[in-house]
């Protein structure tokens, strides 16, 4: 039994609901019980239970004041309801099977009767949550694209949005600091649709893709002859550019020998090629981006001063995927829509599959999920994109969130004999002993209750009372 249930207990036996959280909360199940009717209809109201235990007097109390059984059922997927009815009480928990009751359970309660009928009710639910999850799925509205390119609606996306609006009109120089794929190329384009200069060239340049020589070149170009291998005259990029938009990427990196050449190219808008005796002038809007500590660069020299004043007049900074989790969902969904065009069958995500993404820490970002779901589109064989198509690192992620040992033996420790005294009887010693032995056992095998019960040789039952008593 490793799922962990949310699991409301309705009883007014006050030693028999205590028994029953104590087994529960063994198996990691989070428990809360009530016997006050009222707070029970607001805690069913508020759906958020997987199983509902009742006692068939209170169940038959709720019949006259706010039937428990309607409120169940109102939950999406419904709430499976257990009965747990005294001798006297059978034919009331029989009436409510044929109302859509899952099961009773005589009183006094059998623990692996119980765990059994437990353990039927999460299987049921779990398959009745798939369908659901996988409807909800296939039926998600496509996310917005802002400026037509970004996708987010987390409240630092929010703010950018309004960033980009404000700055976009101007002549700014734009400094966009991101790690890297959290789409600072996207961002410089949609300043640039949204600039005066949108009907004009956006041209982008990776400054740390090409070596010193070429990269002075290659951004205000050449006269023939002015170095080995310069056969004719190149416009470089900020002409290419003229008139629009010039987007300079890991600006970082660009070597201090150049940075006096950049500098003048923003603050007098004039350019002198390779080889040239003469500048030229240029009409080109700046944006550069970073995935670098400026101010580290600074500090030993790389960059300078002026430049970077220069070039941060209006800073704006991306936050990374990790920390705006609750867009996962929404990207993810962007993507796979996107993709699916050449996979028709898979049409959804999976809520467990969904749930592996937000838990995993993206250290690519978007790029990285968005690299991963095209491959689980790929693999995909079936309608819904499930855990095993996504990356080995996503499942690994899932698999270790998944395991949640008890509180009570989280620490594995070595074996010690109970404190022996002369007060104790040898009954009670070796009782004690059988405690200390079974939950070292089961420290031993991370609180895996059904193989440490093998390793005993007992019941999951037996090592539940063995560990309790």
């Amino acid at each position: 039994m490793s799922v962990s249930a949310r699991i409301l207990i309705a009883e007014e036996d006050e030693r028999l609901s205590d028994i029953l959280k104590g087994l529960l909360r063994f198996f990691d199940h989070r428990v809360r019980s009530c016997s006050d009717p009222v707070l029970l209809r607001e805690l069913l109201s508020s759906r958020q239970w997987d199983v509902f235990f009742c006692d068939t007097r209170l169940w038959q109390a709720s019949l006259k004041e706010g039937d428990f059984l309607e409120l169940c059922t109102q939950a999406v997927p419904s709430i499976p309801v257990i009965l747990l009815a005294d001798y006297a009480d059978v034919s009331v928990a029989s009436a409510a099977m044929e109302r859509g009751v899952f099961a009773w359970l005589n009183k006094p309660l059998k623990t692996e009767l119980t765990l059994q009928t437990l353990n039927s009710v999460l299987a049921l639910r779990s398959a009745k949550s798939k369908r659901v999850s996988e409807s909800i799925a296939e039926e998600m509205p496509a996310a917005e694209e802002h400026f037509g390119l970004i996708v987010g609606e987390h409240p630092t996306m929010l703010d950018l949005y309004q960033q980009i609006e404000k700055v976009a009109p101007t002549e700014m120089t734009v400094l966009i600091q991101g790690e890297s794929g959290t789409g600072k190329e996207l961002v410089a384009k949609a300043i640039h649709q949204k600039s005066l200069r949108a009907n004009k060239p956006f041209v982008a340049i990776n400054c740390a893709s090409l070596p010193e020589n070429l990269l002075e070149s290659e951004l205000f170009g050449h006269l023939k002859g002015a170095f080995t291998g310069a056969v004719r005259n190149k416009n470089g990029l900020f002409l290419a550019a003229n008139g629009g938009t010039l987007f300079l990427d890991e600006v970082g990196s660009i070597p201090v020998s150049m940075q006096l050449a950049l500098l003048r190219a923003l603050q007098e808008r004039e350019i002198r090629p390779v080889g040239a005796l003469q500048n030229i002038p240029v009409d080109v809007r700046v944006l550069a981006a970073t995935n670098e500590d400026l101010g580290q660069r600074m500090s030993t020299g790389q960059l300078r001063d002026d430049l970077y004043y220069r070039l941060s007049v209006f800073p704006l900074k991306l936050t990374p995927l990790r920390e705006r989790k609750s867009d996962i969902a929404l990207l993810a969904r962007h993507f796979v829509s996107r993709f699916k065009g050449k996979h028709q069958q898979a049409l959804g995500i999976s809520a467990e599959a969904l749930l592996a993404l937000k838990k995993y820490a993206w250290p690519g970002n978007v790029r990285e999920l968005e690299n991963s779901l095209q491959r689980a589109v790929a693999l995909s064989d079936q309608k819904m994109i499930l855990v095993k198509d996504l990356p080995e690192a996503c499942q690994v992620q899932e698999n270790t969130n998944d395991q949640s040992p008890s509180s009570q033996f989280a620490t594995k420790s070595t074996f010690q004999l109970p404190p022996i005294t002369a007060e104790l009887t040898l009954k009670a010693f070796l009782k004690l002993s059988e405690r200390h032995f079974a939950r070292y056992v089961l420290e031993q095998f991370d609180n895996d209750k059904e193989a440490a019960a093998r390793s005993l040789g007992i019941s999951v039952a037996t090592l539940y009372r063995k560990c309790v008593e």
